[in-house]
């Protein structure tokens, strides 16, 4: 067998290129016997990674110790050119490399099954140094090299300034050690090279993927994504990795027209949905189930990323309804495990995959969804400022009254568990709106309204519970429950008596040998108690409805082939105060980070090793020392952790002691006082704090509690009841009551089982990665925060992507699969058709250039760009053999064509020349037949026109002679009478007077035909009078009609004037009775004004002596002349008197006016009167007109009294302040 040394050595004539190299190794190993072991490929010695151990045979003088390469052979290699430019180049790139952890391998992982082969094929690379070195120039790094450039083309760079900031310029000079900076906003700084780093050029602003950047240095990352950022650019792509930047509002990147556009390739920029279309295709290609997982921190916009992926797959996937389902379970899910926190108004407080299952045509057919560690303890109890589950909040505002009713439910503010956090609403969210969504989406799912009740009777059964009070009754904090309306309406909701709820939650059962001892629950564990219960029915409820859509969706999987998971899992959290909860969903965080470097990096470059390329390291985070910090047994923080929760005594604190002393010489972990440690995570440090710790690892929940559920009369407790002692049962083989009793496994057990289990399923599948980020802190759109936007790319790797991506091979094949899909391109055969011939043969073909691409021992390993290359061409040389293809089909099918088509005319032709003359003699004989048929038809016709004609001339002649007899017999009998009338005029004449003869004469004689003419007269006169009869007869009725008519407008026009009269006369004696109060009055005033001044009176009567007489004129003419203010007086008597003398005269004037006018009215209506105008309107007009002159007339008389009485007064005092002046005379 031909050593590799001999092969690895180069030719004398000069270097053979590592295409020559191989080919000659494919050659010669085909001359070796068959039953001999194959050799590996060998590499050449200028671009030649040494093989590893686990080769057959390795180059002569080439040793291993310690996984360091040795010998002379080594030495040649490492210092052949092309490998120092190359690394010169490499250098340029990455900036100091890291090796990977030598840390122990962890005795539990997901990935062990496959590490543990991966260990022992590539322990010898983890020490390997890499071929290629870093290039120094004058004692400094390569990358000085980059900076020296830019410096002497005075090209763009950023400028680190005091403020921690980077700052955008143009070099102007360089004088010594500083350089002379222009900035944008034409500030000029002076500055050392050490402060620079170099800018990318103009052209590369805003580019939609960071390996087109020619430096990926963090301002030039920040200052890309920030220009895109602010054109709502939120997708950029990091090489596989899309980064998604949340732009907390709505942007115009989705809906109907960009899926056409992206399922049609119409649209290249990185988005959502070319990262599902991507998964899809090679899901169709490869035949292997895809995942995309999506991460980031907490309000990162992960969830709504998700249903992106998922509204587009089920586009891709159309099946009839399906895809609405699979939709619409975001809705259901997000209302019973989303919540308000201090970062995201829509966080999601537990862990979904989704697997979208796809038919082998692409055809959506099912769905099922698997959910990870809700947050329980936020039914009960939350920061405030924070809400607990979003259905909580939207049954009680959207429920319809019926449901409210039946479910006693009430404000959202009347439940302790919901207004302890003082936050009952999230500003423009309609909760009564999302509400109707959420039971449209349970339709839709085709959840029956049975169930649904079940589901809102089980949530409002948890706010009722928490309105549960206890009442302490001895000195022993013993409790029991007051009873109330919580307690009443959460014993019907779940189908049990108040009385078994109240022993439930304050007493329970202790076994002490056979006999059972009750004992009463303090205030602390009777609180607990109904806090365990409540959170359980709800964790249980939450995992009823996941069952419940998995049934749903879960109709057509039986066709089943591939599918596609969507990961939504919660993001990384860091609070001022972290507890449990936090603690599992980092460490959750922790192991995702993991199978991201996995895939990434440590998988990439390992299999760069492995295949025996020429690769140098790149650095990135390795969070293995942090994930053994967790899983690491016995010593492990959930280890440690069970093993403190076994311990009935046991206490946070101690637990936090206990950490702290295993711990203490951990890098990754470090005490903190008071119960609290910090572990430094992938993303930082983070502070926990271990109270409820043990608690909430425990979810404890007592037997009674248990039997309470399974006691219920309603379905669903009984069905948690089940579950929880079926768990339980298969822990122990113990009683039923054991069962129940015995220690379940532990919440941080059990998370850890179902991440494992997750992290195996990823790994059968072709992951995509999605990272979102979070753009400021305050939830604000078109902010960007530098520092914590660049500390999210560090700590979820983006950066090292983006490195890895631009200076790896992203694109790999077998050599198998390379020959299968590309040989077809080659243009002549070769004499070996082995794979790796055939495949350097098309590369050879293709003329790519060697740096483009690196042949390992089992794979082709090609840059970016390069298999797009490739499928172009394929394609190309399909589209030619379809062409190729479709013409010579057309010509044979054409040539097949005319030869058919001939045979068929000649056929045809004999066939309907037949078919003409068997239809021509039938022809023949039908028109033969017919004319017989028409001939004897038409005879018969004609004999029976015939026939009626004569008829009908044998009546006509019938009746014309009838009518002629007549006639004839008419005149014959009028002869007759003619004659005997002679007869009998000659008898009279012979018996008359002269006198009548002397008439006779004169030729008054009457004639027969004027009496005819006479009774036809009288016959139409008679007819006319019947006419008329009828006319009168039709009239008399109309008569009658408009004489009801008139009866009923008389009667309606007394009644007016009746009420007009009424109305008339109360006005009238309103007036009379004013003229009397104004007459008494005057009387009043005068009889006063006598009795007052009787000295001063003098009369005016002619008989001065007589006393009993006098004269009102002349009194008061007389007391004018005395008293000046009686003159005053007087005047204004007169004045009264006229106004009401004028109100009564216009009164009497009114009346007299309506009444002539309605007496006219009536009389144009009765007829009495001729007049063109309509009595009714007019009498309408009437009416109107009177009403207004009666609200003047009375608003008139009011006022007038009025006047009369403040007159009045007025008289009054003036008489009382004259006779004051006269008593004081």
């Amino acid at each position: 067998m031909l050593s590799a040394a001999a092969v690895m050595a180069p030719a004398p004539a000069g270097p053979k290129s590592s295409l020559e190299v191989l080919l000659e190794t494919i050659k010669k190993r085909d001359e070796q016997p068959k039953d001999a072991p194959p050799a590996l490929p060998a590499r050449p010695t200028c671009r030649g990674r040494l093989p590893s151990s686990r080769r057959p045979s390795l180059p002569s003088g080439v040793k291993l110790e310690n996984g360091v390469v040795k010998g002379a052979v080594a030495e040649k290699v490492i210092s052949g050119q092309d490998a120092k430019e190359e690394n010169l180049v490499k250098a340029r790139i990455f900036g100091t490399k890291r090796k990977f952890s030598n840390g122990e391998m962890l005795e539990e992982s997901p990935y062990v099954d496959n590490l543990h082969d991966e260990r022992k094929e590539t322990t010898t690379f983890k020490e390997l140094p890499s071929v290629s070195s870093r290039a120094n120039k004058n004692g400094k790094p390569g990358v000085t090299a980059t900076m020296d450039y830019v410096l002497q083309k005075k090209l763009r760079v950023w400028c680190s300034s005091p403020d921690a900031t980077w700052r955008l310029g143009q070099i102007q000079s360089i004088s010594g050690d500083y350089v002379e900076i222009l900035l944008v906003n034409g500030e000029v700084l002076t500055l050392s090279p050490e402060r620079l780093l170099p800018a990318n050029p103009d052209i590369l602003d805003g580019v939609d993927n960071l390996i087109h950047m020619s430096y990926l240095n963090e301002p030039s990352v920040l200052y890309n994504l920030q220009s895109r950022y602010s054109r709502d650019l939120i997708y950029t792509k990091a090489g596989p990795v899309l980064i998604a930047i949340n732009p907390l509002k709505e942007v115009s990147l989705y809906g109907n027209d960009f899926i056409t556009q992206y399922r049609k390739k119409l649209n290249d920029d990185p988005h959502v949905y070319a990262v599902a279309d991507l998964a899809f295709n090679e899901m169709l290609r490869d035949g292997i189930n895809q995942s995309i997982i999506i991460s980031g921190e907490s309000g990162a916009g992960k969830t709504e990323t998700a249903k992106i992926a998922m509204q587009y797959l089920a586009a891709l996937g159309d099946a009839s309804g399906m895809e609405s389902e699979v939709l619409q379970t975001n809705v259901i899910l997000e209302a019973l495990g989303n919540a308000k926190t201090s970062r995201n108004d829509n966080s999601s407080r537990f862990g979904k995959l989704t697997e979208i299952h796809f038919s082998e045509n692409g055809k959506l057919c099912g769905a099922k969804i698997q959910t990870f560690l809700l947050e329980k303890s936020r039914v009960v109890q939350r920061a405030t400022g924070e809400r607990s589950y979003h259905i909580f909040y939207q049954l009680c505002s959207g429920a319809p009254p019926l449901l409210k009713k039946k479910m006693f439910l009430k404000e959202a503010n009347y439940y302790n568990y919901l207004k302890q956090s003082a936050c009952l609403r999230i500003d423009s969210v309609d909760d009564a709106k999302r509400f109707s969504m959420l039971v449209d989406a349970l339709d839709i799912i085709q959840m029956s309204k049975e169930d649904q009740m079940k589901l809102f009777s089980m949530v409002a059964a948890v706010l009722w519970l928490g309105n549960i009070s206890f009442s302490v009754i001895d000195n022993e904090n013993h409790v029991e429950i007051v009873s109330n309306e919580g307690l009443t309406a959460a014993a019907k909701l779940l189908g049990c008596s108040a009385p078994q709820l109240v022993n439930a939650l304050t007493t329970r059962k202790i076994q002490a040998g056979k006999d059972n001892i009750i004992q009463k629950l303090t205030l602390t564990q009777a609180m607990d108690a109904r806090d365990a219960l409540a959170k359980c029915i709800y964790a249980y409820l939450f995992d009823w409805v996941v069952d419940q859509i998995n049934h749903s969706l879960g109709t057509g999987r039986q066709q089943t082939w591939r599918s596609i998971s969507i990961l939504d899992i919660y993001g990384f959290e860091s609070f001022i105060k972290n507890g449990f909860e936090q603690f599992c969903i980092n460490y959750a965080n922790e192991r995702l980070q993991q199978h991201f470097n996995r895939h990434l990096f440590k998988l990439e470059q390992e299999e760069y090793l492995g295949d025996g390329i020429d690769w140098a390291n790149v650095e990135f985070v390795d969070n293995t020392d942090c994930l053994s910090l967790f899983e690491k047994k016995p010593l492990g923080l959930l280890s440690l952790l069970d093993e403190e929760s076994m311990f009935p005594k046991a206490t946070d604190i101690s637990f936090a002691n206990k950490l702290k002393q295993h711990m203490k010489g951990n890098s990754g972990f470090r005490g903190e006082h008071e119960g609290a440690f910090k572990i430094c995570h992938y993303a930082g440090e983070v502070t926990y704090d271990t109270t409820g710790f043990l608690e909430k690892n425990r979810d404890p929940l007592n037997s009674e509690l248990i039997q309470l559920l399974s006691s219920c009369k309603c379905e669903l407790p009984r069905h948690f009841a089940a579950v929880m002692i079926a768990e339980s049962q298969n822990k122990s083989t113990l009683s039923w009551y054991s069962a129940v009793d015995s220690q379940k496994q532990s919440v941080i057990t059990k998370f850890k089982a179902q991440l494992f289990m997750l992290m195996k399923h990823l790994e059968n599948t072709t992951p995509h990665f999605i990272r979102c980020i979070q753009p400021n802190s305050k939830q604000r759109p078109m902010m960007f925060e530098h520092d914590l936007i660049l500390h999210q790319l560090k700590c979820c790797g983006v950066l090292e992507v983006v490195r890895i991506s631009k200076a790896g091979y992203p694109t790999r094949m077998t050599h198998q699969q390379f020959a299968e899909r590309y040989g077809c391109l080659l243009l002549h055969s070769i004499a070996s058709q082995d794979p790796l011939s055939i495949s350097v043969s098309v590369l050879q073909q293709f003329n790519i250039h060697p740096e483009m691409y690196q042949v390992g021992y089992t794979k082709l390993f090609l840059r970016t760009g390069q298999v797009a290359a490739l499928e172009n061409a394929k394609n190309r040389m399909l589209y030619g053999a379809l062409r190729i293809q479709k013409n010579f089909r057309g010509f044979h099918s054409r040539q097949e064509y005319h030869g058919l088509t001939k045979g068929a005319m000649a056929l045809q032709s004999f066939i309907r020349g037949e078919k003409a003359r068997i239809s021509f003699d039938h022809l023949v004989k039908r028109w033969r037949a017919a004319i017989l048929i028409q001939k004897y038809t038409r005879r018969q016709l004609a004999a029976t026109m015939f026939i009626n004609q004569l008829k009908y001339v044998i009546l006509l002649q019938s009746v014309m002679r009838g009518c002629l007899a007549r006639k004839k017999y008419k005149c014959l009998m009028e002869e007759r009478d003619s004659k005997a009338s002679h007869r009998k005029v000659i008898h009279a004449r012979k018996n008359v007077s002269p006198a009548q003869m002397c008439h006779e004469m004169n030729g008054d004689y009457s004639r027969q035909p004027v009496i005819t003419e006479l009774q036809g007269r009288v016959s139409k006169a008679e007819a006319a009078l019947r006419d008329k009869e009828e006319e009168n007869a039709v009239l008399k009725q109309q008569l009658e009609q408009y004489e009801n008519k008139w009866s009923e407008y008389e009667a309606k026009m007394k009644s007016m004037e009746e009420a007009w009269k009424k109305q008339l006369s109360s006005l009238q004696l309103s007036l009379v009775a004013a003229k009397k109060s104004l007459t008494s009055n005057d009387v009043a005033t005068r009889a006063a004004r006598t009795d007052a001044a009787p000295m001063h009176v003098q009369y005016d009567s002619e008989d001065t002596l007589s006393t009993g007489t006098c004269t009102p004129e002349g009194t008061e003419l007389k007391y004018q002349n005395h008293n000046p203010e009686a003159r005053l007086a007087v005047p204004n008597s007169d004045r009264r008197v006229n106004a009401v003398n004028h109100l009564a005269k216009e009164f009497e004037d009114r009346r007299q006016v309506f009444e002539d006018d309605a007496g006219f009215l009536v009389a144009v209506k009765s007829g009495q009167v001729g007049s063109n105008m309509n009595p009714e309107d007019e009498f309408r007009r009437l009416k109107d007109r009177f009403a207004t002159w009666k609200k003047d007339y009375k608003s008139r008389l009011k006022e007038t009294k009025v006047n009369l009485q403040k007159v009045g007064n007025q008289e009054e005092k003036s008489r009382k302040r004259w006779w004051g002046k006269k008593s004081s005379k």
